[in-house]
């Protein structure tokens, strides 16, 4: 009942606020936070923070939006984060309880009944997306019946929205289509290797003439969708069938991959996105050591036009011609956490060994803890040893439960490995040589790069 109280007289005073001053006819977003995980939430566009909104006492918050442009944003809280979607005028009122954070999310206040829709179409699209798999089993045709029954559940939440008479601007319509009729879209393209996969076909099954229609209704080059995942998912999805099986031997399937990219995508935020996923995906999915392919980096480089971007690849790539396989591991400066100064190799005495650089803020200290001492468990002849690449508070409590965690200096040789901060982990048999010179404690495949280190 407090609650509800609460978010009552938040109502009234941005009804106030505006009754006051008509003519400034200003945006507002507020609302309630139950058991909040920070003491703020964080407005974005895309992935760029552009306000930090602070709790007050009664984990409610209020600001006043003057900047905002018609289109979709999104607000963060603790790890998760939802979609807003602002017009100048509105004044949206959010609610929420953190332990069920999107089950539990109202929107209320002028512009509601637009958020409320697309947060139920994601929610719907949730819980599909959890029973979806065994249709891939299906013949095309009983396919396609799935998908149509489940657009035409989604396009009854937008045909609701629609029925209360609500003003919706072109814009507005245009990303209510993309979240009906995207995510139907991914299955679509997904669909032929799935079932292919599935049944072990030596070919892709063969497809109604008219399978692919949909896609004569996709823009594929609109700036307004970009940061909407079900449009970006499905640009993904749909440049990947295009490069499907079409390799030559002149070319891998990144470098194709990142060509497809260039030849069709011409909206250059969406394109150097693109371009990123692509190599840093195939930088990430190796199952042996991880490496940049040098003529899909040449293609990269010679595309994107992001700084930020070039920098963290090319970073990348430096970082693994630093300690390649089979090659010497090379010293390095190192300090324990009680402030004394060592090298690696002290630490290392010739034991085969797992060396990884992490970051509190790509690996919380909790699930790091977790990690480790379930590989420790599991193969006890091989020593961890743990570098913090930035230390904080909540990363120090690792010492409390891991042993061998150290810090760089300023000087250390090792901030040579790890200049893009890319959590870099590296194996290194009794002899002192590199094996793997670049994996992950989270890859697929590290558990079989252990057992090989192991068996050496």
């Amino acid at each position: 009942m407090k609650n509800t109280i609460r978010i009552f007289l938040l109502s009234i005073v941005f009804i106030s606020c505006k009754s006051v001053d008509k003519k400034a006819e200003l945006t507002y977003f507020g609302g309630q936070i139950i058991n909040p995980k920070s003491n703020f939430i964080t407005l974005m566009k895309g992935d760029k923070a552009l306000d930090t909104i602070y709790l007050n006492k009664n984990n409610t918050f209020s600001t006043r939006l003057d900047y905002i442009k018609e289109g979709l944003y999104s607000f963060k809280h603790g790890p998760e984060y939802q979609y807003i979607y602002l017009e100048p005028k509105d004044s949206i009122i959010i609610r929420l309880n953190t332990w069920d954070f999107d089950e539990s999310l109202v929107f209320s206040g002028k512009g509601a009944e637009k958020n409320n829709f697309l947060l139920s179409i994601y929610i719907q699209n949730e819980k599909e997306n959890n029973t979806f798999y065994p249709n891939y089993n299906l013949k095309p045709q009983e396919f396609l019946n799935k998908t149509a029954t489940i657009e035409s559940l989604n396009q009854h939440l937008y045909t609701q929205l629609t029925d209360t008479g609500v003003e919706l601007s072109s814009k507005f319509k245009e990303l209510a289509k993309v979240a009906v009729s995207f995510p139907i879209y991914l299955r679509k393209e997904i669909y032929p290797y799935m079932h292919k996969n599935r049944f072990q076909l030596d070919s892709l099954p063969t497809l109604p003439t008219n399978y692919y229609d949909f896609r004569k209704k996709i823009n594929i080059n609109n700036q307004d969708l970009i940061d909407f995942a079900p449009y970006h998912n499905y640009v993904n999805n749909y440049l990947n069938s295009l490069v499907y099986n079409k390799c030559d031997g002149k070319e891998n399937k990144t470098e194709r991959i990142l060509n497809t990219i260039v030849a069709n995508i011409t909206v250059e935020e969406l394109k150097n996105r693109l371009l990123y996923q692509a190599i840093y995906g195939d930088f990430r999915n190796s199952r042996h050591s991880c490496c940049i392919n040098e003529n899909a980096l040449t293609i990269f480089n010679k595309n994107c036009t992001d700084k930020t971007l070039l920098d963290q690849i090319n970073s990348l790539a430096e970082d693994c011609d630093n300690n390649k396989n089979q090659s010497p591991f090379k010293d390095f400066e190192i300090i324990a956490r009680d402030n004394t100064i060592s090298t690696i190799k002290t630490i290392l005495k010739n034991k085969k060994s797992v060396v990884y650089f992490w970051s509190p803020e790509k690996m919380s200290a909790e699930m790091l803890i977790r990690r480790v001492a379930y590989l420790k468990n599991k193969y006890p002849s091989l020593k961890f040893v743990g570098i913090n690449m930035k230390p904080t508070k909540k990363g120090s409590k690792t010492k409390q439960f891991l042993n061998n965690q150290y810090v760089l200096s300023d000087k250390s040789f090792g901030n040579k490995l790890i200049k893009s901060k890319e959590p870099r982990t590296i194996l290194i048999d009794k002899n002192g040589i590199v094996t793997n010179s670049f994996t992950y404690l989270s890859s697929p495949y590290f558990e079989k790069q252990l057992f090989e280190l192991e068996n050496k």
